[in-house]
């Protein structure tokens, strides 16, 4: 089931709307799939709560936390070799761990790395046996766990081993991530888009805040801190989520996650992301998308832009 403001063309330019040092800020590209990348949904929901709750405060951590992802979440795999890549930030050498659920219980790879600059490529080389089961399924979620000084960090991408061109995601139509507060303090507000179906059907959605420094990659922060997101269970239709439109009012007063404080002066820009579960019939048809930064309905009249710049 296709929700009426799902699907948009391919991201707008990176650096359109922002100012020129915002623009110097940005990624080469955007974060990809957001933890679990799908991997990890919640259990059918229950009865959907008739309000809506009050947004939850959070804060971004300051410093690099940790290695991070770089690049836009796909990651080609080299059939005749049996090798893939990805590349890092990273503070210090370390070891990747890469595990494929669909496709082994165990890890299907593991490599250490050398870090230099702030960066590394990690290299991995799976089996023969890997290899075929990988270019049967063309397209798998992993995730690879990347250990530093004994510390393990997650990092979710999607590996690809042929299946024609790569599906770039584009904005949820309307939800936004606005960027600062009524005082332009850097505090961030994670808007949930007014989800619609063409009959009433249960639905989970998680948000996410994903940050990106130089120094550090792509990070995911959660409502339950970093890669810890959580599922809220609501009521979708042909006019939007219930819980939005209390007695029918025409106007959303959808869920909002925030204030999220922001440390500034660390060349930090942020994305917003939401994922949905459609439940029909009791099995889940999962997708996710960005949302506009700033601007709510801004992305789906053809403008606005996709990174808050701190």
């Amino acid at each position: 089931m296709r929700p009426a403001r799902a699907v948009l063309p391919a991201l707008l330019a990176l650096a359109v709307g922002l100012p020129a040092t915002a623009a110097a800020q940005a990624p080469a590209a955007p974060p990809g799939p957001p933890p679990g990348n799908g991997g990890e949904l919640p259990a059918p929901p229950g009865t959907a709560p008739s309000f809506v709750p009050a947004g939850t405060p959070g804060a971004i951590p300051g410093g690099a936390s940790g290695p991070g992802l770089l690049g836009n979440g796909t990651v080609n795999f080299n059939r005749a070799e049996h090798t893939f890549s990805f590349p890092l930030a990273c503070q210090q050498s370390g070891s990747v761990r890469a595990t494929a659920r669909v496709v082994s219980k165990a890890p299907i790879a593991r490599a250490g790395y050398r870090c230099a600059g702030n960066r590394t490529t990690a290299r991995l080389r799976v089996s023969g046996k890997v290899a075929n089961k990988l270019t049967r399924r063309r397209a798998v979620a992993v995730t690879a766990t990347v250990t530093q000084a004994g510390r393990p960090s997650k990092v979710y991408f999607t590996l690809r081993a042929g299946g024609g061109a790569v599906e770039k995601k584009g904005f949820w139509t309307d939800g936004h991530l606005q960027c600062a507060d009524s005082s332009g303090a850097p505090q961030a507000y994670l808007v949930e888009p007014d989800f619609t179906t063409a009959s009433p059907t249960p639905i989970s959605t998680r948000g996410w805040v994903a940050w990106y420094t130089p120094a550090g990659g792509w990070h995911w922060y959660g409502a339950g801190g970093e890669n810890a997101g959580r599922w809220d269970t609501w009521t979708a239709s042909v006019t939007g989520i219930t819980q939005f439109h209390p007695e029918g009012a025409v106007t959303p007063v959808p869920w909002t996650w925030g204030p999220i404080a922001v440390p500034p002066g660390q060349g930090i820009t942020a994305v917003g992301v939401y994922e949905i579960v459609y439940w029909v019939g009791g099995k889940p048809d999962h997708q996710w998308q960005y949302v506009n930064a700033g601007t709510a309905g801004a992305a789906a009249a053809g403008g606005g832009s996709l990174y808050c710049a701190y």
